[in-house]
């Protein structure tokens, strides 16, 4: 019986190998078809090291003898042997074959092979995209940072693409330290440029009070501040739990009013995992003054207080311990030698979700879902089984599909948009949404629709378009892995997810990546769906129109501006960290900045659409500083779902009205271009401003404001932002 490979490389033992051994391992690899575990790779890559050291010269040429393996372990070696030969061009394009072929793990370190091997290669521009796919696939400590430190190299000699800048603080209670360098790699992979500060051990309450520690010099966006359920000294059972809960409450929510008053950060704070040993057993729960009960009460409290304060989430610990394996997510061993918690291996569990949070506060989370639909809403065909046919409900396969679907359609009360993305029959595909009775998901619920025999690349290409967002903001459904492998091929922004055979992993394959992660839900994302719907209708009309203004004029557009205020505040705030398109300086502010510029008597516009269609809510925000003796408009933005109807002159018409009632000579506008708002790169000229000024890439615009500035008349509007009640 002939040796299998995972056998053959288990027995292979430690380097070095005989020649007979290495043989008989070389004849198994390049026989080998099935995937590879990470195991059988590390094994691989000591093989070809062994190879290497007995031999050199002979390496590049059993090289060359693999180049007709037939499986993906065999083309591993052969790049493992050209690496070690120092051959990284010629490895490099081997990986390149292998790339879209793996998930999971293995995913990891193929990419993050490739990256090495370009970065060897003098391509440090070629690597990002196979490093930030390693980032995001892997989640074993020792791969993540290799990956920072591969980073740290490349971007010595390249730029690297970033989505957004973040300084970052940790302050904890246990030793942190060790989480930086996965954090920084896991941040890279979400496009996050992450400059960290590490505060000293358990001095969290110091660094954040004394104005003049190393946290206030830092100047930190985000504070993260990682407290553990030790650091509170609990009992066993304790007399008084509610004056122990009201009194770390009330000393948490002063340290977070610090940090956001004086050091204007958001805060992440981390709640308490509930030990899995406790000596009073399920009586730490049952007893009222249990030290399990009081954790799990503290952590409601924190819930509760975050829920009244701006500008604070809080990092659910607890829940991540339990998903990942309490057992396994705390060391006694290194907590009693080097106060490190939790455990190695579960740190990039916890970095994982802490940098889907700041995913949420940066603004980048995703916006829509891309789904195909058999196999993944149902099971079986639907244009060759039929509406009788398909698997939904009724069993346990059709029951998964079932769950599955009710878990996407939880996702849009989030702000999340569901598409459909298709090759079927256009009649077939949408028979279910309107017929079959498990059906839990309408055609009500699906923002986009696309069922069609295009490339699916094409389809969520056109998908993008009609919602008005980028790719990047896109995660891809499909249960074909040719399917999922030619999206990553063509369009690298989009996420794939690696769906598993069976259906009743679905829910926790989309949900682990942390993808629809979101600080607070505003009424306009409860109502995404139905507002995208509504400009696919506004288009259809625009499209039997003659002109613009004729469209506009059908429109009947209402619009109302108003001045900031703290019920709109975290509408304004998400709007200020999301938007791309339409957004003239692309400054990004957390809620103590914004509230900052109100007190400082700034010139706030918040701006309401409404037309025949429907309400499109709080879709435009500026924000004009008193500067010399003009204004300056600092913050100029509008969501993509109203572009294209002239509210950009609207809202000008209003500033410029405002500052000829308070005397201000002029108007200077600020465009900085960015990679997606080019729309807007000529705003001021057409709106008949001068440039006056150029500095790096900025560009400065002025206006007199002895000049009046028309509404335009297919627009009602009543803006409120001079003095209450005033319409125009």
């Amino acid at each position: 019986m002939p040796l299998s490979l995972e056998l053959g490389l288990l027995l292979l033992g430690e380097p070095p190998y005989s020649a007979a051994k290495i043989s008989e391992l070389w004849e198994l690899a390049c026989s080998h078809e099935a995937p590879c575990a990470v195991a059988d790779l590390t094994r691989l890559e000591h093989l070809a090291g062994a190879i290497v050291s007995a031999d050199a010269d002979s390496a590049p040429g059993l090289a060359a003898r693999l180049e007709s393996a037939r499986g993906d372990c065999g083309c591993w070696l052969r790049a493992a042997l050209l690496e070690a030969c120092g051959y990284s061009e010629e490895a490099a394009s081997v990986l390149r074959l292998l790339r879209e072929k793996a998930a999971g793990e293995e995913r990891a370190w193929i990419m993050l092979a490739s990256a090495r091997n370009l970065l060897a290669a003098g391509h440090p521009d070629q690597i990002w995209y196979p490093l930030a796919e390693a980032c995001k696939s892997s989640a074993s400590p020792r791969t993540l940072r290799n990956a920072a430190r591969l980073l740290a190299q490349a971007r010595k000699k390249a730029e690297a693409p970033f989505r957004r800048r973040c300084r970052i603080a940790l302050l904890s209670s246990v030793t942190i330290d060790f989480l930086a360098p996965i954090l920084r790699a896991q941040c890279f992979g979400a496009g996050i440029d992450a400059e960290f500060y590490i505060g000293p051990f358990n001095q969290y309450e110091q660094e954040i009070r004394d104005p003049a520690s190393g946290l206030t010099r830092f100047r930190p966006a985000v504070i993260a501040i990682g407290t553990d359920w030790r650091s509170l000294g609990l009992r066993d059972e304790e007399e008084s739990p509610a004056d122990i809960i009201r009194e770390h409450t009330a000393r948490l929510e002063s340290l977070w009013r610090e940090s956001r008053e004086r050091l204007g950060a958001t805060v992440i704070q981390f709640n308490y995992e509930a030990p899995p040993c406790e000596a009073l057993g399920h009586l730490s729960a049952a007893l009222p003054g249990g030290r399990g009960r009081l954790l799990r009460a503290i952590n409601l409290a924190l819930w509760e207080a975050a829920t009244r304060t701006q500008g604070v989430a809080i990092l659910d610990v607890d829940q991540i311990a339990a998903r990942f394996g309490k057992d396994r997510w705390s060391d006694p061993v290194l907590w009693h030698t080097a106060k490190q918690y939790p455990s190695a291996e579960a740190m990039p569990a916890l970095g994982h979700q802490l940098t889907a949070l700041l995913r949420a506060i940066l603004g980048l989370t995703a916006k829509c879902v891309a789904l195909d639909l058999d196999g993944v809403l149902w099971g079986g065909v639907i244009g060759e089984d039929g509406l009788a046919g398909i698997q939904l409900g009724g069993g346990p396969a059709g029951e998964a599909f079932v769950d599955f679907q009710r878990y996407l359609q939880s996702l849009t009360r989030t702000g999340a948009l569901l598409a459909i993305c298709s090759k079927n029959n256009p009649e077939d595909a949408v028979l279910p949404f309107r017929q079959h009775p498990e059906m839990v998901l309408r055609e009500r619920d699906i923002a986009v629709f696309m069922a069609n025999w295009k490339p699916k690349e094409d389809n969520l290409r056109a998908i993008a378009t009609a919602m008005n967002i980028g790719l990047d903001a896109m995660v891809f459904v499909d249960d074909n892995p040719a399917e999922r492998s030619r999206v990553r091929q063509n369009l690298p922004e989009v996420a794939v997810v690696e769906l598993p055979a069976d259906p009743a992993q679905y829910v926790a394959a989309v949900s682990r990546l942390g993808l629809f992660e979101t600080i607070a839900i505003t009424r306009e994302d409860r109502e995404r769906t139905a507002s995208v719907r509504e400009n696919l209708e506004r288009k259809a009309l625009e499209s039997t129109t003659g002109s613009v203004d004729d469209y506009l004029a059908q429109l009947d557009i209402h619009v109302h501006l108003a001045p900031f205020d703290e019920v709109n505040l975290p509408r304004i705030v998400q709007l200020i960290n999301k938007t791309n398109q339409f957004n003239l300086t692309t400054r990004r502010r957390g809620h103590a900045e914004v509230r900052a510029l109100m007190a400082a008597g700034a010139y706030t516009q918040a701006m309401r659409t409404s037309d025949r269609f429907g309400d499109s809510g709080l879709t435009g925000v500026l924000i004009a500083v008193p500067e010399g003796g003009g204004l300056r408009i600092d913050t100029w933005l509008m969501s993509c779902r109203v572009l294209g109807r002239r509210l950009d002159e609207a809202m000008f018409a209003a500033l410029v009205r405002y500052a000829a009632e308070n005397r201000y000579t002029d108007i200077t506008g600020e465009y900085i271009p960015t990679a997606k708002n080019s729309q807007v790169a000529d705003l001021y000229t057409r709106l008949g401003c001068v440039l006056s000024d150029q500095e790096d890439e900025s560009r400065f615009f002025r206006w007199e404001t002895g000049k009046i500035f028309p509404v335009p008349g297919m627009i009602a509007c009543v803006d409120v932002t001079q003095r209450a009640g005033a319409a125009v």
